[in-house]
């Protein structure tokens, strides 16, 4: 798998899903009523986050391989 496939899968799946687990972990700790429908929101708020980072990132990582095979 290329390294780009894997950091959009990384920045699209695995941090929202670490920050919303956290997020309902500390809920759990804190005592707080858990509804996993309103964690929904964190998750596509946190995956949204991850195609603005995830997205430009794969595309410049995959233009400075491009230039480096030209250029060497």
């Amino acid at each position: 798998m290329r390294i780009g496939l894997k950091m959009l899968i990384f920045w699209l799946l695995v941090t929202p899903t670490t920050i919303t687990l956290l997020h309902v972990f500390k809920d759990f700790i804190l005592g707080n009523n858990i509804q996993l429908l309103s964690y929904f929101s964190v998750f596509l708020v946190f995956a949204a986050g991850g195609l603005v980072l995830g997205l430009p990132l794969n595309y410049l990582i995959f233009k400075l391989g491009s230039y480096k095979e030209k250029h060497e």
